[in-house]
């Protein structure tokens, strides 16, 4: 079957490999979309991503084709989201109610764990599909399905910060995991919500989706604007960083109020200098967040069947697995400004 495998920062190959086959435990999907992830743009344009071979693809949608001997959680033409696995049960992080940053989860997850087989393929074998096969609701479509991985890292984020109803928020980055973190933090009632982006195509997707204000951080009176918005507590009471970029962590810093907190989403290679003498006297909450749990995305498609949760501004492009390589260079050159490329190893089915 067909596959594009990562070598290394701009050196990524379409190959052959064997298709998988399930064994005992185990189960076959056939991947109908792989979203790109962000992920997958730094690792290629980037060091300090991966520092191993694998092939890419970790935001898979598709019908499972074949179930190994003990399987009961899934049968064979299920439609089925593909996630992280976590939760192997004997860690510390799993046993104590955080199985997203479970030890093995991370090297585990197809498509990002060295030597993993993603679903930049025909097929993907799930080794562990009691905790990574989510069934996909009848009246939830495959385009809006694959984007768990999207909505969720910005869900988690929103809920494992500390806001409440009637906070200042401030998103800094609105690319999909930024969109997302808009649309979890207007669920969860702010006062004002205001977004923060240098592209003013995804400024309109940021208040199409929720924000009350949308600024260009390069702006100084922009700044100002926000600035003054927040004035009542001296800032924003929780700012969410989802460009993975060190500017757009100087952005929420700048725009925190005193004993405020920061969430970390965005992911970087590139080192970020933090001086503990400009900063530690207004006792900032640092705060990394992850990925998401098996629970979370059982939310999110829930909340997507019910209308609660919109799709719609999420642009999408499909794309032939032949055109990955292709399409990773437009991404990461900026040339396509996209919430997500869907590529399609088996064509439309």
């Amino acid at each position: 079957m067909k596959a594009v495998k990562y070598h290394g920062p701009r050196n990524v190959e379409f190959i052959d490999i064997p298709k998988p086959q399930a064994g005992p435990g185990q189960v076959v999907v056939k991947i109908a979309y792989c979203g790109i992830c962000g992920t997958d743009v730094h690792a290629y344009s980037m060091e300090g991503i991966f520092n191993w071979e694998l092939v890419l693809g970790h935001e898979a949608v598709g019908y499972v084709d074949e179930i190994g001997e003990g399987v009961t959680c899934v049968k064979v033409g299920d439609r089925v989201a593909v996630g992280p696995p976590g939760d192997c049960g004997k860690c510390y992080s799993c046993n104590s109610g955080k199985p997203n940053t479970c030890i093995n989860g991370f090297p585990n997850t197809i498509g990002i764990g060295p030597n993993t087989q993603g679903a930049y393929a025909e097929y993907v074998l799930s080794k562990f599909p009691q905790n990574e096969l989510f069934i996909i609701p009848d009246n939830v479509s495959f385009e809006q399905a694959v984007l768990f991985d999207v909505l969720a890292v910005g869900f988690h984020a929103v809920r494992r910060s500390d806001m409440k109803v009637g906070d200042s928020v401030v998103v800094s980055g609105c690319g999909s995991i930024g969109l997302s973190a808009i649309q979890a933090a207007k669920m969860a009632g702010p006062t004002y919500l205001i977004a923060f982006d240098p592209l003013e195509s995804k400024r309109k997707l940021a208040l199409e989706v929720g924000a009350d204000y949308a600024f260009d951080p390069s702006n100084e009176n922009d700044i100002a604007k926000a600035k003054e918005l927040l004035s009542q507590a001296n800032g924003a009471q929780v700012c969410f960083e989802a460009a993975g970029h060190p500017s757009s962590i100087d952005t929420c810093i700048n725009l925190c109020m005193p004993s405020g907190q920061v969430m970390l989403i965005g992911n970087d290679g590139r080192p970020y200098q933090l001086v503990t003498a400009a900063l530690g006297h207004y006792q900032y909450d640092l705060k990394f967040t992850f990925t998401y749990t098996k629970e979370e995305i059982t939310m999110l498609f829930a909340l997507i069947s019910m209308g609660k949760l919109d799709t719609k501004p999420y642009s999408i492009l499909k794309a032939p697995l032949d055109d990955a390589i292709n399409k990773l260079e437009e991404l990461a050159t900026g040339k396509l400004e996209l919430a997500r490329v869907l590529l399609m190893p088996n064509g439309n089915i």
